[in-house]
């Protein structure tokens, strides 16, 4: 092996508790400047690598929803048709339009920060860091409702329109949940081998072998979370844990069955299926990289 168990074990550990102390920095911050505007009618929801405990040291910026929890967006598509008509017809829009509710978020951040402190991105408002903070990026959202019928939502979540006019939702607080569930049933490995990866996707980037946005932090953790049976993260070193995980992530890419019944950490959408943004091959690819960095035998 390339890579020795010392180093394997020194990236499956949680940043320092001074980068810790920055990152709860950055979110009272914020949270105390959008709880003096929007009060009770909002709630503060963390999502991301750092919510997850899957950031490494050079990925603790922190993502913040902020959720108007007065307006939703309605998912209707499992519905009957019969019943959505029913549903558009009682439908009445919000006066308060999801990109004034942006515009409003934003003018909160800068009065907080200054204007050079925040910068406006597509689907949310980052506030760049400092000496005593990360850099966060602020996600204001309206509520995801899934309904199965008229008047019954069977599950909540999140859903921003980007200034591009694309809507997209996502469940950050079943994604949490369903994370620890799965650390706690692989001996509490899930976590630390997303964190190992997440390295040595940074060292192959580093090396200008992948380009870093083709393996972003939540597809790496969703592909990882994926893995069956559990006993492939229950080994006795993190090099035969981490060996097991990359194996079976490139085996099943390579067949198109199991490789479209991944689903996301939430369980609540499919990774891979009505996703252009995602492929088999880019997953596949990287580990091949990861393997072959790491220096396991075939």
């Amino acid at each position: 092996m390339n890579i020795t168990e010392e180093q394997l074990s020194r990236w499956a550990k949680a940043p320092s508790e001074t980068e810790e102390g920055k990152c709860q920095n950055a979110i009272s911050q914020i949270t105390d400047a959008i709880r003096a505007k929007f009060g009770n009618s909002v709630s503060i929801i963390l999502q991301g690598s750092y919510k997850n405990r899957t950031n490494v040291r050079l990925d603790s910026d922190v993502d913040i929803v902020v959720r108007h929890n007065d307006y939703y967006f309605s998912d209707v598509s499992g519905m009957l048709e019969a019943d959505k008509q029913k549903f558009w017809a009682d439908f009445s829009s919000a006066s308060y339009t999801f990109s004034q509710f942006k515009n409003d978020v934003q003018t909160v951040l800068v009065n907080k920060f200054g204007y050079t402190a925040v910068e406006r991105k597509n689907k949310c408002i980052r506030v760049k860091g400092g000496s005593q903070r990360v850099n966060a990026d602020v996600v204001p959202c309206y509520v995801h409702k899934r309904f199965r019928t008229p008047t019954v939502a069977e599950v909540e979540g999140v859903e921003l329109v980007t200034d591009a006019g694309i809507h997209v939702h996502s469940f950050p607080e079943q994604h949490y949940d369903s994370g620890v569930s799965k650390n706690d049933n692989t001996s509490r490995m899930y976590k630390p081998v997303v964190r190992i990866l997440k390295n040595v996707r940074n060292e192959l980037a580093d090396q200008n072998t992948i380009a870093i946005e083709t393996m972003p932090s939540f597809f790496l953790e969703c592909l990882t979370w994926n893995v069956l049976p559990h006993a492939h993260f229950q080994k006795n070193t993190y090099a035969e844990a981490t060996r097991a995980i990359i194996a079976t992530v490139w085996n099943e890419m390579g067949e198109l069955e199991k490789a479209n019944n991944y689903a996301e950490v939430s369980d609540l959408k499919w990774l891979f299926r009505g996703n252009q943004n995602r492929t088999h091959q880019q997953a596949r690819a990287f580990m091949q990289h990861a393997w072959n960095y790491i220096g396991y035998e075939n």
